[in-house]
């Protein structure tokens, strides 16, 4: 009979493009986390959403859908981090939805009580002022130099079009001032895993005793 998990720790896997933080919530996976993708989760917001997709399409024009109404990413990310302005249009229409989309998917692996840690897999917990929402947050990073390396190698990004996107995010040395965990993923891909392990073994210690002191009070 598989166990139980009452009171889960819910918490969130932070940090910036290309510091590693889906690699990251990738191993929670596999040791038995449910991790919640908030990119992925903002882009079924703006699929199954038809006023946010409506209010995309008249801020940034119709050319950001393909011919069957599908979102074209790059082309809205080329508008929308064009500057300041544009950031802000497109997190009013889409963050507080995709808000609403997490919390709902946290609530339901919450109640499931299948897993002893619920992750959300999100690079700006901080920019959108919702770190309250979880029991501890993990803030992975990686010097500027080796992020912008693997984004160009991933995505193909320009250098300037990579310090676009880190402009509109807070600082990496700011994010792991106020982390309660950080993992640095400066070398190997072993090593990532190995510090994630330490930081998953502590997480389920921190469930534990959530759980026994819920238990008690209940």
């Amino acid at each position: 009979m598989k166990r139980e998990y009452k009171f889960p720790l819910v918490v969130a896997i932070t940090g910036g493009i290309g510091s590693g933080q889906s690699t990251v919530a990738n191993f929670f996976r596999k040791w038995g986390a449910w991790v919640i993708n908030a990119d992925q989760k903002a882009k079924e917001v703006i699929q199954r959403d038809r006023s946010v997709k409506n209010a995309l399409r008249q801020t940034f024009g119709k050319d950001i859908f393909d011919r069957r109404g599908k979102l074209i990413t790059s082309r809205l990310a080329k508008l929308a981090f064009k500057d300041e302005l544009n950031t802000q249009k497109l997190n009013q229409i889409v963050h507080p939805r995709m808000v609403a989309y997490l919390l709902e998917e946290l609530e339901q692996a919450r109640f499931s009580h299948k897993y002893p840690v619920v992750a959300v897999d999100a690079a700006l917990i901080y920019e959108i002022s919702i770190e309250q929402m979880f029991d501890a947050i993990i803030v992975v990073y990686t010097p500027l130099d080796k992020r912008f390396k693997r984004v160009k190698q991933r995505d193909g990004m320009t250098h300037a079009e990579f310090l676009a996107r880190v402009d509109k995010q807070i600082p990496l040395e700011e994010k792991r001032q106020w982390a309660d965990f950080v993992i640095d993923n400066s070398g190997s891909l072993e090593e990532l895993e190995k510090q994630s392990w330490t930081v998953f073994e502590k997480l389920l210690n921190m469930q534990r005793k959530k759980e026994q002191q819920l238990l008690k009070v209940s």
